[in-house]
């Protein structure tokens, strides 16, 4: 689960490793100057971060916003109360369910679908979040941040 938020090195490291901001490079380093204010996470995220690789990136270009919301929607759903953020999380998916609500095409049922279901699972919280803003709005990625950020300072008030 999410560190207690009293022990944590850095303001960034809040919901670590599910909604933290990723790892930042200059503390990697021994050079950040900014200590527990940093925005970026100061904890161990075990090597590479999971990421999804190009021909899973190319379907999700190509498949509709409709197919894509029930898919990370419930994939995010679980990732939450598997870690458990769900109560901190709950506004958050409530507005990625209001959105989702158009009904899916034919493709959520192609071998393609699960293959990219598979690749999603290994996504944390925020990756598959982000993932769903930007499909919806692609130039807001400032958006992206500021839902990530609030739903940060709830897991805080929760001492996650």
């Amino acid at each position: 689960g999410a560190a207690g938020v009293e022990s944590l090195p850095s303001r960034g490291s809040i919901g670590h490793p599910e909604v933290c901001r990723r790892p930042f490079i200059y503390f990697a380093k021994g050079d950040c100057q900014n200590g527990s204010d940093c925005g970026f996470c100061h904890l161990d995220h075990g090597g590479r971060r999971a990421h999804l690789e190009k021909r899973s990136r190319d379907l999700l270009k190509k498949i509709s916003l409709e197919d894509v919301f029930p898919l990370v929607l419930n994939l995010a759903r679980s990732r939450a109360l598997e870690t458990g953020i769900l109560n901190a999380a709950s506004g958050l998916l409530q507005v990625l369910q209001n959105w989702s609500l158009t009904k899916s095409s034919a493709m959520s049922q192609m071998p393609e679908m699960r293959r990219l279901h598979i690749a999603l699972k290994t996504l944390p919280f925020s990756a598959l979040i982000t993932l769903v803003l930007k499909k919806h709005h692609p130039a807001k990625s400032q958006a992206d941040e500021a839902c990530l950020e609030r739903l940060q300072d709830e897991l805080a008030q929760m001492g996650k």
